[in-house]
């Protein structure tokens, strides 16, 4: 588990000059490892470990946005078609890669993209895996073909090659794997443009509501039987460049019989048209996931924009009645309240507010807002709303920072590193990462205090 704290730094009157502008910092402090991965047990790792970093729990605020991540992994998983696909997906690769012989033949028929696994982590990535499917399974097709075909490959290994190639050519040629395939390159694009604009650290809440608004827009307009039938098109050209029938192959139909319990109970009427079974099982089924996913998961990033979101245009407060913006306050003053202490008062918020509202540019960002107190020297008129705006600040729309120390912790803590010990871990991680403080460290001056503390020899 990572722990990454964000802050506004805000320049102070002993060391900086006041009229400097104030800028997000983002630092890692370090990994913790989890002995318990319940709920509860890494709740009480976290409240540990702020305790030992002299953290206060009640002078942090934070929110942390749910990964579009696991709006993939709930779609991918909610029928049986979504999973056999990425296991076809994922079975090509492997057959593929466990060869040099294999590869070759793959290289020499794919001369751009070649075929890569799937990610069990970072499902939006899933993308690159799919793109040489995408755009050359026509190439794919063959190269798997060649190898059946290859009369040189003998024994019993050389004999079970061909035949996995053929069993492998059979499923990705099937227009079932092509709808499938055209459907998941879709959803998966969209999503992972929206997930690298979510990283950005610029982004705020705001911008991030209304990205993932068109991303939900995206897949409500991919829920019709127009778009299905779109779909359908797109899939018959791959057939068409495979040289396989554009249609769908019917199901063995086995009625299950069903005990009844009442003698009112009508007998189930199964789906007889496969194009009709296939658009209600696997294609409206994942459309539905993914979209109950994206509502469900970033409801509390709504809520949280519902109270911080009149501070984003703090230049239109002036038109709008004070009793109105003294309702803002205090919801903002409710939710920044921790027992008897609250962060802010919501009168003197609400008198601030109007105040620098005349004062600052049209479309001022909170940002600017904060620069705006600091080039007049204002921190001891508005203290209530440099507090609210930094809070607001400092409000992550991802996990990404987290993401990507998990990144640099694979590059440290190497197979020839396994017996590294958490402290020294925590420290390298923290000089790769933090690799910007640590270049200006004076090292001659680090080494000389470090000497002079271990020094054996003391004068008497």
């Amino acid at each position: 588990m990572t722990i990454i704290i964000r802050f506004v730094d805000r320049p102070t009157s002993e060391t900086e000059n006041e009229t400097e502008s104030v800028f997000i910092k983002e630092h890692f402090l370090g990994f913790v490892s989890l002995t318990e991965t319940t709920g509860a047990g890494m709740t009480e790792t976290i409240l540990h470990q702020l305790e030992e970093m002299s953290l206060p729990i009640e002078n942090l605020r934070g929110q942390g946005a749910h990964s579009l991540n696991l709006v993939v992994n709930d779609a991918a998983k909610c029928c049986l078609e979504a999973t056999v696909f990425f296991d076809l997906v994922q079975r090509v690769y492997v057959y593929l890669s466990a060869s040099t012989h294999r590869w070759e033949v793959l290289t020499y028929h794919v001369s751009n993209l070649t075929v890569k696994p799937l990610s069990e982590t970072r499902w939006e990535s899933r993308i690159d895996a799919l793109k040489p499917l995408r755009c050359q399974l026509g190439d794919i097709y063959d190269a798997l073909i060649e190898i059946y075909d290859d009369t040189t490959l003998t024994g019993s290994s050389g004999t079970t090659s061909r035949v996995d190639a053929k069993d492998l050519a059979k499923p990705i040629s099937s227009f079932k794997f092509l709808i499938s395939l055209v459907v998941w390159y879709d959803i998966l694009f969209e999503i992972n443009m929206t997930s690298k604009q979510l990283q950005a650290k610029e982004f705020d809440i705001s911008d991030a509501i209304n990205q993932l608004g068109e991303t939900k827009k995206f897949l409500i307009g991919r829920r019709s039987d127009a778009d299905f039938e779109k779909t359908l098109v797109d899939a018959g050209e791959l057939a068409e460049e495979l040289d396989v029938p554009a249609l769908f192959e019917p199901d063995p139909i086995r009625i299950r019989k069903k005990r009844k319990q009442f003698t009112y109970e009508a007998d189930d009427e199964p789906i007889y048209n496969p194009k009709e079974k296939f658009k209600v099982n696997f294609y409206f089924a994942v459309i539905d996931t993914a979209i109950h996913s994206v509502e469900e998961r970033f409801t509390l990033m709504q809520q949280i924009s519902s109270v911080f979101g009149f501070l984003y245009d703090v230049y239109s407060l002036q038109n709008t009645t004070p009793k109105q913006i003294m309702e803002h306050c205090l919801n903002l003053e409710q939710a920044l309240q921790h027992g008897e202490s609250k962060d802010i008062d919501a009168f003197d918020l609400c008198n601030e507010l109007q105040a620098i509202a005349r004062r600052v540019q049209k479309s001022a960002s909170p940002q600017d807002v904060l620069n705006f107190r600091c080039t007049n020297n204002l921190t001891d008129s508005v203290p209530n709303t440099v507090i609210a705006l930094r809070i607001l600040l400092t409000l992550p729309v991802s996990v990404a920072s987290g993401e990507r120390s998990f990144s640099k912790l694979k590059l440290i803590k190497t197979y020839m590193r396994t017996s590294m010990l958490q402290q020294r871990l925590v420290g390298l991680s923290t000089l790769s990462i933090e690799h910007d403080i640590a270049r200006s460290i004076d090292l001659e001056e680090l080494v000389s205090k470090f000497a002079k503390l271990k020094a054996r020899k003391n004068k008497f």
